[in-house]
């Protein structure tokens, strides 16, 4: 029974409460939301499929048995998930949880009554494009698309990263590699460069063996333009980035006196050359200005509701992201917040301003969900349970310190 709810509750506030108990034990664990909330839904499974219940709780199969189960009948009919699960509870004592979960899908392909089509026209409804941070300045881009599509885009790329290795490769545009490494950039590389580059910065003309001619409001271009004889667009990877992306660079590492390195929104630190070559292409700066002598940064009080830019800009900086406990959505991806209400007497100052995504931005106003803000850009939020939990800034800008005036030196 959630809190709050009752038999005459609406939608709208049975659905505010169960996001409030799923942040409530998101945060406990010290997970995800997007896991807690799994979490919950699979408890929620598991109580229709009772014979993979009882044989969880007995220790006749795993938990990677229980997830294979509730991966392969979710949204599966009630007749066939009873026919699945019987056959989940016999297999499992001899057969990995990867094992399980292949054997179940091929037995669900042929006892599934709906056409194959129609549960595509379902599963398509999930693409997206995801992006997963890794080590050392990289990181994985996924595109969930239909699987012929895939294969085809995948097949496509090792064809032309084969043809560039045959000499095409100054008809691709593609970076020139680093001076002693050409000999040993392999296909895959240059799969993955290519990919990259069509991305970033272009298309493929006819010119190239196999390829035809894609429309596209750069052909026909004179040469000397963005696009030339050579068939894909002449921008350098990262000059052809036009969505805004934000690279905090000391300004040392910016004028090449030091190389420390520079901070890329979203994932972290990018070495000082990389952020240099990203600031030569950018078309603005931004500046984040604080009282030369009190280091007090700006605020327009009640003069004003809605965030003016430069506020903006250094708030976005301060908190990387949602100021909710264990979110990950970057500042671009969330509003900026009055924590005391412009109703209530707020101010539109940094002391009253944080980012919270849509989701936790109505989590604060729909729920009981509580947040006040300390010194130096701390929140303190308390749960409808009443545990308090503290996020910190992402880059906590610390007021310039007073230079203590010597006493005169009397002789």
């Amino acid at each position: 029974m959630l809190e709050g709810v009752h038999d005459g509750s609406s939608a709208a506030d049975r659905a505010f409460a169960t996001r409030a108990f799923v942040a409530e034990l998101a945060t406990a664990l010290v997970v995800p939301a997007a896991r807690a909330s799994g979490m919950v839904g699979d408890a929620m499974r598991l109580e229709q499929l009772p014979a993979v219940r009882a044989a969880f709780a007995a220790g006749d199969v795993g938990h990677e048995h229980v997830r294979a189960v509730i991966e392969v009948t979710t949204g599966a009919s009630s007749e066939l998930t009873a026919r699945l699960e019987a056959e989940a509870v016999e297999r499992a004592s001899h057969q990995t949880g990867a094992s399980l979960r292949r054997s179940l899908l091929r037995l669900r392909e042929r006892l599934e009554p709906r056409p194959l089509e129609l549960r595509r026209a379902d599963a398509e409804r999930e693409r997206r494009v995801c992006i997963e941070p890794a080590h050392d300045g990289m990181a994985w881009l996924s595109v969930f698309m239909r699987a012929e599509r895939a294969h085809a885009v995948k097949a496509r790329l090792d064809a032309i990263a084969a043809r560039a290795e045959d000499g095409a490769a100054t008809h691709l545009g593609a970076p020139a590699p680093a001076p002693g490494l050409a000999d040993r950039t392999t296909p895959t590389q240059r799969a993955a460069d290519l990919a990259g580059e069509l991305l970033l910065a272009g298309e493929l003309s006819a010119e190239l063996p196999g390829e035809a001619a894609v429309s596209g409001s750069a052909r026909g271009s004179a040469p000397g333009s963005a696009r030339d004889s050579t068939g894909l667009a002449r921008l350098t990877a990262l000059g052809a980035v036009v969505p805004r992306i934000l690279v905090t660079v000391p300004v040392l590492s910016l004028l090449g006196r030091t190389d420390e390195p520079a901070e890329l929104d979203g994932y972290g630190p990018i070495d000082a050359e990389t952020a240099r070559e990203l600031a030569a292409h950018a078309p603005s700066f931004q500046r984040i200005l604080t009282h030369p002598e009190s280091g007090a940064f700006l605020s327009y009080g009640r003069t004003a509701y809605r965030v003016p830019a430069d506020l903006a800009g250094y708030l976005a900086v301060r908190d990387g992201g949602c100021r909710f406990p264990g979110c990950g959505r970057r500042a671009r991806q969330t509003d900026l917040d009055h924590t005391v209400d412009w109703a209530r007497g707020g101010q539109t100052g940094h002391e009253n301003l944080a980012h919270l995504c849509r989701s936790h931005h109505r989590l604060k106003h729909r729920t009981r969900w509580r947040m006040v803000q300390e010194p130096g850009g701390v929140i303190r939020w308390t749960s409808p349970s009443g545990r308090e939990i503290r996020t910190s800034p992402e880059r906590p800008f610390v007021a310039p310190a007073r230079e203590a005036r010597q006493p005169e030196q009397t002789g």
